[in-house]
Parts: C-alpha cells; sequence; structure tokens
C-alpha cells in the first residue's frame, strides 16, 4: 500500500503500471488490427458503432475533467487529489473505464475483425480485475470512499455495488 513517506510501494508501482501497459497493448490492438476480415458492417453496425464511440468519448472526456489535480494513467492515488463524488463519479466510480469501454466497443464493432470483439471482452475483463485492485488503494487513501461504494455502482449505476 503506501508507506509513511506517501509513496506507494514499489511491488504496487509495478503491478499498477503492468495494467497500464496491458491496456495500452489492447487499445492498440482494437485499433489497428485489420479491417472487415471477417464482416463487413452494415448501416445499422455503423451507426451503434457510432453512438457507442462517440458516447465513450463524451464520458471519458466528462469524467476527465471531473478528476483536476487526481488524474493518473496510474491506477494508484497520486496523493494530489481528492475524492470526487460529483458529475459522472455520481453515476459511476471509474466513468473513464466506462468510456474507454464504449468506444472501444464501437470500434470493435465496426471493425469486422473477431479479434477485435475478443480484445474488446479482454479489455473489458481487465478493466473489471483493475478497478477492484485501484479500489483497495482508494479506500485506503480517501476516508469515504467505502462508503461511496454502497451507492455507487463501478461502471455503470447500480451495478457492482460494493455490500
Amino acid at each position: 500500500m503506501v508507506s509513511r513517506s506517501g509513496a506507494h510501494a514499489r511491488r504496487d508501482q509495478v503491478i499498477a503500471w503492468s495494467f497500464v501497459g496491458v491496456q495500452a497493448l489492447l487499445l492498440l490492438a482494437i485499433v489497428m488490427l485489420p479491417r472487415n476480415t471477417d464482416w463487413v458492417p452494415g448501416n445499422t453496425a455503423r451507426i451503434i458503432s457510432n453512438v457507442l464511440f462517440f458516447s465513450g468519448v463524451a464520458l471519458g472526456l466528462w469524467a476527465f475533467l471531473y478528476l483536476g489535480r487526481g488524474l493518473t494513467p496510474s491506477p494508484l492515488p497520486n496523493g494530489a487529489g481528492k475524492l470526487v463524488v460529483k458529475g459522472p463519479y455520481a453515476i459511476a466510480r471509474h466513468p473513464i473505464y466506462t468510456g474507454v469501454i464504449l468506444l472501444s466497443m464501437g470500434i470493435a464493432l465496426r471493425s469486422g475483425n473477431y479479434l477485435a470483439i475478443a480484445a474488446t471482452v479482454a479489455l473489458i475483463a481487465l478493466f473489471a480485475v483493475k478497478a477492484r485492485w485501484e479500489e483497495k488503494h482508494l479506500a485506503s487513501t480517501f476516508p469515504g470512499y467505502s462508503d461511496y461504494m454502497t451507492r455507487t455502482g463501478r461502471f455503470v449505476p447500480c451495478i457492482g455495488l460494493a455490500t
């Protein structure tokens, strides 16, 4: 966890940046895999993929702006922020992850590639594990986080509430 100096343990830093690295690789795969290899998306799929993509971008940017100084690429609290429970964080504990999931789903649906779908499923699984790990650190950093977990869903409202 966190040492007396406020720095995170080396093991936690390695785990945190490993999550970030795997996430980056999965996102790169989703974006870079060849298109239209397994199917050619029709008009309906393109419309749905655009809605997912732009909803994810909008949610991610909204959440990004709300975090302020607490924003960090690492899932470890940086010590500069405070617990944010308003705006998109009143809807979900991890709205940036939700935004990335939505935009990834949009890209994968439009890709016409089953591997992009598989990479998106892997990304969602990674976020589920990463969020649980991150929440242990958030709960030890912010006294109100455990209570916040009982009223706010992890990625979507009312789903993933801590009991």
